[in-house]
């Protein structure tokens, strides 16, 4: 009985599924009729055509509309009488094509809705492909005929393989594809939003919203297109959809956006009865709709919230852009911004602008969706033309560049700038805008902050100094109590490190011909000894690829020590008995020396006339490396800056008061900081220095050596040298760092013949 029950359960299933899928055709032949619950497949199961009542209405009203196959709600892409429902009460309702090849929607015999097309060629059908476009044909096999396609006819739902056209003859519009928001989510006719291309040809994607008194109004814009993606919508890249800009204008097929299939997951662009644009994406696992972005859904993302030449903020807040003021102070007060700004002062204007100083300059706004109404200048090819180019135009009152726009410009208001709020998208941050404005504007704020700036890093060295004067003091009465001077007994002179004085570590002995040959076998050389094949091949042979830099002492290298350790090698010139002086200084004052902000020395190499020194690796080099190279200043910014200032007074502070030998560098400056993968400054080449006994603070010497521009007067013209000269020094590099120009570039300039000459004149408080 058992097996009688199921045999038969089994074959009542078999026959079910025969009927539904008799029912579900893939083709709706001339002369055949769809009716009632009567559905036609797509070829690959995934879209139906049907009579469908919208969910939540009353039921009274029926239409014909394609639909997803495989969503667990009813979804519907596409309806045929949207402004001619059938009536759910009517007797009988059908979809049909005719012997002349026209698809019709009957009630009864009443024709609601045709696509009013005929054809000589016969043997039409109705089919569903693959991407839900409802094709009518004719002539059958190979030889059908196209008549008739719902792709060109959308309603609210942009689908893969679906184009949104615009085509323009003589400045007019002679095609554009529109779609059509739904009225209500249960009321399939034209609602009060239409989305489309730009008619003016920009390539942007316009939302209008028809007013009261029958005007279509801008309600939304996608921005330029750049980078495969839209400007306003900066969520993920949209030709990681399959979305793609093709064609021309102006040309037959006109300007298009193609929206093609890429992956198995199944996309759609509807725009909904509110008037937002929001895509979709089909879980296959549950058959539900995700949300993957929609706009606008915020004030700022619809057209023009804050009026002309204003920004919207990501607060949702309005703000008039640089050089404009608000044109009703009261109303912009109250939160109306509709009226936008207006200049608050006008610009200089000028067909010499471009070679004038004080004429116009730009406004840089970061991270914006560009405004609208911009012009494309095709000829312009750089970013530099493009801002000379609206420099030298009247009209021109912005511009920007990117690799992805070209130049455009702008000549009217700039009217829906929306400032995207900062790390919130993935696919950047929007575009850079250049405002023209006078350049009082620009100057009067940049000296402000100038003079901000040097005022507090002055007081900020005058407190240190004041500070480590003070301590010193301290500590020098201490000692004269406790009845020592100098904590190791040098009453003498300052001690310049010479082999006589400092022989009792460091043995560099043989006769005292200054570029004597130091002893092959390195005796005397405390610090860990490398032979010159380790070096050799740390270098790659001292290769040019490996050469760091070059000095008045040799050439420095990188290279790595066989245990992977990145180092930088100074090998000193033979020739140069200076050289040779610089060697045994830095053997003997560097290893004696250990702070955070002072280069380490990890070892020597002493091999006939080979004289080498192995420091840690600086992987960002020296500071003038970005301090005076106009590619790399920016880096620079105004924390990172104080931070280096910061670091270079504490190495100096160390070395004059609280290390255990009181040390002048002599040779301070933006080449001899090098920075490391922090930029930490560490202060380097030690070469020239001198050490102080605990009674002197000043010595004299008749060979003055170091860097012209950074030594202090009495040094350059008298000898004269102390921690003050180091001081002087430290002084010019902090214009330096705050300038970003070099001490020798205001050499040939009239009237100041250095730095300090030029920041007197220029930046007077």
């Amino acid at each position: 009985m058992a097996r009688a029950t199921s045999a038969a359960l089994a074959l009542l299933i078999f026959l079910l599924c025969r009927h539904a899928h008799a029912d579900a055709a893939t083709t709706l032949s001339q002369g055949q009729s769809l009716a009632g619950n009567d559905k036609l497949l797509s070829a690959n199961g995934a879209f139906s055509l049907s009579f469908f009542s919208p969910r939540g209405g009353d039921g009274s009203r029926v239409y014909l509309g394609v639909m997803f196959a495989r969503a667990a709600e009813p979804t519907v892409p596409w309806v045929a009488n949207r402004d001619a429902p059938v009536r759910a009460a009517a007797p009988s309702y059908s979809a049909t094509v005719t012997d002349s090849g026209d698809l019709r929607v009957l009630e009864g015999e009443r024709v609601v809705w045709r696509t009013n097309t005929t054809s000589s060629a016969g043997n039409f059908t109705l089919t569903i492909q693959d991407t839900g476009n409802l094709v009518l044909a004719g002539g059958g096999g190979a030889q059908a005929v196209h008549l008739w396609q719902s792709f060109d006819h959308p309603a609210d739902t942009f689908l893969p393989g679906m184009n949104i056209t615009l085509a323009r003859r003589n400045g007019a519009v002679v095609r554009q594809t529109l779609f059509r928001s739904w009225r209500s989510p249960d009321d399939p006719a034209p609602g009060n939003f239409t989305l489309g291309q730009d008619p003016l040809g920009s390539a942007q994607l316009f939302i209008w919203r028809r007013s009261e008194d029958g005007r279509d109004v801008t309600h939304w814009r996608s921005g330029q297109w750049a980078k495969g993606s839209f400007v306003g919508i900066p969520y993920r890249p949209l030709n990681l959809y399959g979305f793609q800009l093709s064609g021309d204008p102006s040309q037959t097929n006109g300007l298009f956006y193609t929206f093609q299939r890429f992956n198995s997951s199944q996309y759609r662009f509807v725009l909904q009865p509110n008037g937002t644009e929001t895509c979709y994406q089909l879980v296959d696992a549950t058959g539900a709709w995700e949300v993957v972005w929609s706009q606008p859904t915020l004030p700022c993302q619809a057209y023009n919230t804050c009026g002309p030449n204003a920004e919207c903020s990501a607060a949702d807040h309005c703000s008039c852009l640089k050089g404009f003021e608000p044109k009703s102070e009261a109303e912009y007060s109250n939160g109306v911004w509709t009226q936008g700004c207006v200049r608050s002062s006008q610009l200089t204007c000028s067909e010499r602008n471009v070679s004038m100083s004080g004429g116009d300059g730009f406004a840089v706004l970061t991270g914006v969706k560009l405004p609208d109404l911009a012009a494309w200048e095709s000829a312009v090819i750089s970013a530099d033309a493009c801002r000379q180019w609206c420099l030298a135009n009247c009209t021109c009152n912005a511009y920007s560049y990117s690799g992805g726009t070209g130049c455009l410009t702008w000549a009217r208001e700039l009217v829906d700038v929306y400032q995207f709020p900062a790390g919130q998208f993935p696919n950047g941050q929007g575009f850079d805008l250049h405002i023209k404005v006078p350049a009082s504007l620009l100057d009067s704020g940049s000296k402000r902050r100038t003079r901000i700036i040097i005022s507090v890093v002055i007081v900020l060295a005058v407190v240190l100094a004041a500070c480590g004067f003070l301590l010193w003091k301290c500590r020098r009465r201490i000692t004269e109590k406790l009845g020592v001077r100098g904590g190791k007994k040098r009453t003498g002179a300052a001690l310049m490190l010479r082999p006589s004085t400092m022989k009792a570590k460091h043995d560099f002995s043989g006769p005292k011909q200054p570029d004597q040959e130091v002893a092959e076998n390195g005796d005397g050389c405390e610090l860990p000894m490398f032979t010159l094949e380790t070096l050799a091949a740390a270098t790659g042979g001292f290769s040019e690829a490996n050469k760091l830099g070059e000095g008045g002492f040799g050439l420095v290298y990188k290279g790595s020590l066989p245990g992977g350790e990145e180092v930088a090698v100074k090998r000193l010139s033979r020739s140069s008995g200076q050289g040779c002086q610089e060697f045994k200084n830095e053997v003997t004052l560097i290893s004696e020396l250990q702070h955070r902000n002072l280069v380490r020395i990890l070892g020597c190499c002493i091999h006939g006339h080979e004289k080498m020194l192995v420091y840690e690796y600086m992987p960002n080099k020296s500071l003038d490396a970005f301090l005076f190279d106009p590619a790399r200043r920016g880096l620079l910014d105004w924390k990172t800056r104080l931070h280096i200032i910061e670091g270079i007074a504490r190495g100096l502070l160390y070395l004059h008061r609280d290390s255990r030998l009181r040390v002048v560098h002599r040779d301070l400056k933006a080449s001899n900081i090098l920075l490391d993968h922090e930029m930490n400054p560490k202060i380097s080449d030690f070469g020239m220095a001198r050490i102080f006994g605990g009674d002197k603070n000043q010595e004299n010497t008749n060979r003055v050596v170091g860097t012209l521009g950074y030594m202090s007067p009495e040094y350059a013209m008298e000898g004269l040298f102390s921690v003050r000269s180091d001081v002087y020094s430290f002084g010019i590099l902090i214009l330096e760092i705050i300038t970003g120009q070099k001490n020798s570039s205001f050499h040939n300039m009239e009237g100041s013949l250095n730095i300090v000459g030029y920041v007197s004149v220029s930046h007077r408080f």
